[in-house]
Formats: structure tokens, C-alpha cells, sequence
């Protein structure tokens, strides 16, 4: 087994239920039904990438930080949240509508979780890679401050600051970002030293590159292109 416990308890159900109840659940264009994993750091554009495929390909984006607030909401930890994310993509499925995933998937143990589940209900399943300029990734967070735009999940998130509640959302994004660098990109140690894209060992459908504003999309269209005629 990939996880030893599946079975939700009653306040992780109930967090479950109210994620599931929100939900917009679009008609694929697709001919078949396609799950599609977001990889990538936080600030390298996820999200962006997940919504802007989502209108190509007629797909509903699961976020994970939205099934943690509903988890932090029942006084649960995030534990359960991929399960709950690969239930809610199920259910997507079975009514006719393809799923994007914007969670990142660099752990081997999510992957191998969410390719048995697909595997299991025949559904087609890749994985796009997001990623930038480690100074853009940065200067978003900082710029999403500054305009009061930081997101629930940090911002509401428990750490000792000593500052406004947006400034500490951002505090805890970079944080995120800090921590999770290492499965990302290698220390490269010329000239001065620098972070370099890590080559991952498994099959990227996509790799987007968010740097630039006016060339994502196309990637994206690219992208979803290849998803609508396969």
C-alpha cells in the first residue's frame, strides 16, 4: 500500500464534503477523460498555468490549498489532503469532466498515488512542469503583498511573526519556497553559485516557463493543443 491510512475520519469527511460542494464542475473537450498534475515551485506560476489550461481543455482545477482550509477549518491536519484531492478528481471524472491538479507533485510517494488512482479509473494521466526565474518567483510573492493579494492558506497559516497578518502570509510563502528549492533545482557551485532546473527521472508532458508574460500562454496553448488531439 502507498498509504496506510485511507479512510477519512468524520472531520476530515466533513472538509471533504464542503471542498466537493464548491466545486464547478466543466464539461471536458477532450474526447477522453485527462488528469493533469502541476509540478512546480510555489511562485513559479501553478496556478496561472492550471486555470489558463483549464478554459482550453475544459477542466476543473483542484487546488490544494483549498482542501487545507477546509481541513484547518475542521481543526484536521493537511495529511489527508492528497486523498481528498484524488477523491474530488474521481468525482470530477465520473461527471464528464477533466481535472487539474494544482498541487506540486515532486514527491515520488504523490505521484506513484495519484498514477494508481488514475490507473484504477482509466483515466489518462500527465504531468506539466511549471517553472521561472527564481527572482520573478520571489518578486511575485512580494508584489501579491504589497497589492494585499496574499492567499488564504498563507495568510491564515499558524507561525510567529511579528508584523501585519498579509506580511506574515508572505513571511511563510517564501518560507515554502525556501524549503522546498531542494527538489526543484541543484546547487551548481561556479561562479559564486546558483540554482539549476533539476532533470526529474519520469515523463513531463510540458515543461512552461512563466518568466515572461507574454509567452506562457502560448506554451499553454501548445500544451492543450497536444491534450485535445491525442
Amino acid at each position: 500500500m502507498l498509504h496506510k491510512r485511507e479512510k477519512l475520519t468524520k472531520k476530515e469527511q466533513v472538509a471533504q464534503d464542503a471542498f466537493m460542494a464548491k466545486l464547478d464542475i466543466k464539461k471536458r473537450k477532450t474526447d477522453k477523460p485527462v488528469v493533469v498534475a502541476v509540478i512546480g515551485l510555489v511562485g513559479s506560476g501553478k496556478s496561472s498555468v492550471a486555470h489558463e489550461l483549464a478554459k482550453h481543455i475544459g477542466a476543473t482545477v483542484i487546488e490544494g490549498d483549498d482542501i487545507r482550509i477546509e481541513l484547518r477549518k475542521q481543526n484536521e491536519r493537511y495529511e489527508k489532503s492528497r486523498a481528498i484531492a484524488e477523491n474530488a478528481a474521481i468525482e470530477v471524472v465520473k461527471q464528464g469532466g477533466n481535472v487539474i491538479l494544482d498541487s506540486d507533485f515532486v514527491d515520488e510517494k504523490k505521484r506513484a498515488s495519484v498514477r494508481e488512482k488514475a490507473r484504477k479509473a482509466g483515466v489518462r494521466l500527465v504531468f506539466v512542469r511549471t517553472h521561472c526565474d527564481l527572482d520573478v518567483m520571489v518578486g511575485r510573492v512580494l508584489t501579491a503583498t504589497y497589492h494585499n493579494r496574499v492567499d488564504d492558506f498563507f495568510g491564515g497559516a499558524k507561525s510567529k511573526w511579528q508584523g501585519s497578518e498579509q506580511s506574515k502570509g508572505a513571511a511563510v510563502k517564501v518560507r515554502e519556497m525556501w524549503r522546498r528549492t531542494p527538489h526543484h533545482y541543484r546547487w551548481v557551485n561556479q561562479g559564486g553559485g546558483q540554482w539549476k532546473l533539476k532533470k526529474f527521472p519520469f515523463a513531463i508532458f510540458a515543461e512552461i516557463d512563466t518568466t515572461d508574460s507574454d509567452s506562457w500562454k502560448r506554451e499553454v496553448e501548445k500544451c492543450a493543443k497536444q491534450l485535445l488531439t491525442r
